[in-house]
């Protein structure tokens, strides 16, 4: 099986990945980590992005991985968070009864980004089941205060049936442009984003952002959601090189997904996380 191999600018040196087509967390550490580089002086620092990931406890482990990834490669400062619907329940904030096709608990709990980023600013939710290759600045420097949202917007039909450890697969419009999205938190639109809303509108309403225009709506290259069996890496265009992987059918983490495509990237950096907790563990 040939290997491809991308080569990226990180910390101003040529690093070269090698990008295979092959294919649940620390209670000691807090909810939220914040990384990145910041100037001593605190007026002169970058406001922290604030990331929110699905959580979901049967893939506790993708959840550290994922965040692993995006602090390890993070130039700027950030804030990660995970979205636990238990602890929403528990807040007053979530309630509503869990669906049979809801494949996971962030579902619907995901729209409530922008209350949880107290509507200000921009504000970032991904799926769990996400791998990051690149520096999460990359892609806020494509941030348009024009959007009240932006995200990858995939023409994607899956053929599958079922998903992850047998959830049943789903076919609508617009779908996984919801897996990631960059909130402008402040805009007017995203105010009607209450938890009353989050609770009661529909799937539909929800994942196909239908309390917005089209134009409100912006667009980011697909190499931020890159989808695991649907997108495709063309040797030697470095433009179709992912920065994210989403393992939207599923990831290693699962025994029916452990040789999916991109498989050994994740496991490279499950190890590496692992790693990393033993030796901060020691210290």
């Amino acid at each position: 099986m040939s290997t491809l191999v991308a080569e990226t600018n990180f910390k101003n040196e040529e690093v070269k990945k090698s990008l295979s087509p092959t294919r649940a967390g620390l209670d000691s550490l807090p909810k939220s980590l914040v990384n990145g580089n910041a100037n001593k002086d605190n007026a002169d620092k970058p406001p922290k992005l604030k990331i929110f990931i699905g959580y979901d406890p049967r893939e506790d482990i993708a959840y550290e991985v994922c965040r692993y990834s995006l602090l390890k490669r993070s130039s700027i400062p950030v804030e990660i968070t995970p979205i636990k619907q238990s602890e929403l329940r528990g807040k007053g904030l979530y309630w509503r009864e869990r669906g049979k096709l809801e494949s996971t608990e962030f579902s619907f709990s995901r729209f409530l980004t922008p209350h949880l980023a107290d509507y200000e600013g921009w504000a970032m939710f991904v799926d769990c089941d996400f791998l990051y290759l690149g520096d999460i600045k990359e892609l806020t420097d494509l941030i348009d205060d024009r959007f009240a949202i932006m995200c990858v917007q995939h023409d994607y039909a899956p053929k599958e049936t079922t998903k992850m450890d047998g959830a049943v697969q789903t076919v609508y419009p617009r779908k996984n442009w919801s897996s990631m999205v960059l909130y402008n938190c402040s805009h007017p639109k995203n105010g009607i984003l209450t938890p009353e809303v989050v609770n009661t509108e529909s799937g539909a309403f929800l994942h196909r952002f239908q309390w917005l225009e089209d134009d409100e709506i912006g667009e980011i290259p697909f190499v931020w959601n890159f989808l695991v069996g649907h997108n495709r890496v063309v040797e030697g265009d470095s433009s179709t090189f992912p920065k994210a992987i989403h393992y939207t059918l599923g990831g290693p983490w699962f025994e029916a997904w452990k040789d999916c495509e991109f498989g050994d990237l994740w496991l490279k950096e499950l190890e590496e996380y692992k790693k990393a907790k033993e030796k901060k563990v020691d210290s």
